[in-house]
């Protein structure tokens, strides 16, 4: 099949954030996170492959699959797809998937069990952010809060960086940071800032069995705003001379804690 200039059109414009926004959709590329995709609960609304997709391993495995989540599937040239692609090595596969949107009573269980949910502000980076909801998947986090002034979740790098994270545990996006961690301290949260010069050192923290962790912007932390509703202000000491430590490690530290103190 070869792709209208209105298709092609219409595909072209969601790599850009303002068409991803108007249209509620983003493109996944490659054969592990379109896998991601079908098998999760998102809808996947139409994929695009190559020829040459079938020689690659679990190549027709993913179009059996596909053909059960979405019957909007389309061969096309290389040359159309290149032009379509965000990354440098394209496997000969996208997808469009819908996006979804998680409320803030889903993210913060209103029932009162136990939960691990991560606020992100100011994370700007989309490797970093990327990074982080791999990480939080990880480490089994509940759910994320990703403050207004974050990047974007459905830019193509941070899909990519998440490796198919974004696909697994519920994230609220464009989230008043400061009047969520007041209702959440309200339905029994202990509410954990991470900081620099913070007072306690993440291992000797004793994490309540529903905890609210906020990790801030690369180059300036967390608001003064959020530390000032902070219960304890966590820090990782420094023991060598470099200036900061990047985000997405620092998150990794302290959700490592967190579960090694729950045990």
């Amino acid at each position: 099949m070869t792709l209208t200039k209105n298709r092609l059109k219409d595909l072209r414009e969601l790599t850009h954030r303002r068409y991803r926004d108007e249209e509620k959709k983003f493109i996944v590329e490659g054969v592990r996170l379109v896998q991601e995709a079908v098998d999760s609960d998102f809808s996947v609304l139409e994929a695009y492959h190559t020829h040459d997709l079938t020689d690659q391993p679990g190549g027709r495995s993913l179009l059996s699959r596909l053909k059960e989540k979405t019957g909007q599937i389309y061969q096309t040239t290389a040359r159309e797809m290149e032009l379509i692609s965000e990354t440098v090595s394209f496997q000969g596969i996208l997808a469009v998937v819908k996006q979804k949107e998680f409320s803030l009573e889903t993210i913060l269980n209103a029932n009162n069990s136990p939960g691990l949910v991560v606020g992100l502000d100011g994370v700007s980076d989309p490797g970093n952010l990327g990074t982080m909801i791999r990480t939080c998947d990880w480490f089994g986090v509940t759910g994320i809060l990703l403050g207004r002034n974050s990047v974007e979740l459905y830019n193509p790098k941070v899909v990519r960086s998440t490796m198919g994270g974004v696909f697994h545990l519920p994230i609220a996006v464009n989230v008043d940071l400061l009047s969520t961690i007041s209702k959440a301290k309200g339905m029994g949260y202990r509410i954990y800032v991470t900081d620099l010069k913070g007072e306690t050192h993440f291992d000797r923290v004793r994490y309540q069995a529903r905890s609210l962790i906020v990790f801030g912007n690369e180059a300036w932390g967390v608001s003064d705003q959020l530390k000032e509703l902070a219960d304890d202000r966590v820090s990782v000491r420094r023991y060598g001379a470099a200036e900061s430590l990047n985000v997405s490690v620092a998150c990794g530290v302290v959700l490592s804690a967190v579960h090694r103190l729950y045990e």
